[in-house]
């Protein structure tokens, strides 16, 4: 079903979950910073989402019709994204970034896409390249790599990558492609890399760079959507993309994404115009789960978001502070709801390239001491280490101390002194 599930030698088989907990086949509990890959912002199983998605089955299963839940949660997105004056349901936030540049190039009647060297947009053959190259080449002109076989090279040529928060190089490839390029497409905070932040600017640059080109930006929100702020990175940031893609968080467990945009582009679908559509998309049951969970994230001006970073950020000066008492060389980075272990003499990490020089063994290694010890981690340095709502003060306590045990273990490993 995915390859992400079985990377790692032998995978957990998950059987029930709780708040910020997880339990195998074995019965083993663990705390868990995967959660469904940044889907279960509160939590495992949440009561509220459960009900919500139990009392809609016995509604209305499925129906193929408008249902009105679909203005129920177009609404709540609304009234926090920045850029939602329309919005657009589907089922996974690979269908959503495919057809966000679908879009894109039907109403610029253009045809080129610029992505980011080492970001991951989906599983469709436009964003499947140059994800994990090994050799990116110049900064100026990176390779075009295709992820996986059976990605035709015709798809590749209408796609340009780029360096990520290189201002001066991306200028130069905007310019060189301008006449033909549709849109750029970004996650605002590089999250499938581990995570790496935009210096500041970069994300306003795109913006101007792209209304320069006559081009749309599309920001992928699929991990940073509903986790950073109610309104996402735009809102966290203060940079409003003409497009906006979102899934995993907006769901709360339940599969569901979006597409947000301005009304002079998305008032575009329709018959006749641009096509959009899927069985599944707008499913009663996932608007039914997707309600709840807006509601409980929304509720009291937003102060689920404010324990996320708070005690993420408790967690991240924790792990910090075990890296310091145990001389290992590894940093911290990101944000509360979202951030990284990078085992480097790095100060930070600021791009793909620079993720390159990081010990990803030693990090696989600390990853799968930590779920010896009870912490459930993705054991790749690619991925991230995420906070739900339902993380407690508890949780962090346990995971720093077994961090630290971790720590003084690969250090010894790899003989990884700062």
């Amino acid at each position: 079903s995915s390859v992400m599930r079985t990377r790692i030698p032998n995978p957990m088989f998950a059987v029930r979950g709780r708040g910020s907990r997880v339990w195998d086949v074995d019965g083993n509990m663990y705390i868990d910073y995967l959660l469904g890959f940044g889907s279960l912002i509160n939590g495992h199983c949440h009561p509220r989402i459960v009900e919500a998605v139990k009392k809609q089955a016995e509604e209305l299963l499925m129906s193929g019709t408008p249902v009105e839940l679909e203005i129920e949660v177009a609404s709540k997105i609304q009234r926090v994204v920045p850029n939602a004056e329309m919005v657009l349901f589907a089922s996974t936030g690979t269908e959503a970034t495919m057809e966000a540049i679908r879009i894109a190039r039907a109403v610029t009647g253009k045809t080129k896409i610029i992505k980011f060297e080492g970001s991951y947009h989906g599983h469709h053959d436009y964003v499947l390249w140059s994800v994990e190259s090994s050799n990116p080449g110049l900064e100026i002109s990176p390779f075009r790599i295709p992820y996986y076989p059976g990605i035709p090279e015709s798809v590749g040529k209408t796609v340009t990558i780029a360096p990520w928060n290189n201002l001066e190089a991306l200028r130069k490839i905007v310019r060189r492609n301008r006449s033909n390029l549709a849109a750029i497409i970004a996650e605002p905070v590089m999250a499938n890399n581990g995570v790496i932040l935009p210096k500041p600017g970069f994300l306003k640059a795109l913006k101007e760079l792209a209304e320069e080109a006559d081009a749309l930006l599309i920001f992928d929100e699929v991990i940073t959507g509903f986790r950073l702020a109610p309104g996402g990175a735009q809102e966290y940031f203060g940079v409003k993309a003409d497009l906006a893609t979102f899934g995993k968080a907006l769901g709360g467990g339940v599969p569901i994404a979006a597409v947000t945009g301005r009304r002079d582009i998305l008032e575009n679908i329709g018959p006749g115009k641009i096509g959009f559509g899927g069985t599944y998309n707008a499913h009663p049951l996932s608007l039914a789960g997707a309600s709840a969970n807006l509601d409980i994230l929304l509720a009291n001006n937003g102060e689920a978001f404010q324990r996320l970073h708070s005690t993420g950020e408790k967690l991240m000066k924790g792990l910090r502070q075990a890296i310091d008492d145990t001389g290992v060389e590894a940093i911290v980075q990101g944000l509360g709801p979202l951030f990284q272990v990078y085992f480097t003499n790095l100060p930070e990490v600021t791009s793909y390239r620079e993720k390159l020089q990081t010990n990803s063994a030693a990090y696989t290694a600390w990853a799968l001491k930590m779920f010896e010890k009870g912490v459930y981690i993705y054991a790749d340095d690619g991925e991230r280490i995420l906070l739900s709502t339902m993380h407690t003060d508890e949780d962090v306590e346990l995971t720093v101390a077994a961090a630290e045990e971790a720590f003084r273990e690969v250090k010894k490993q790899f003989s990884l002194a700062a």
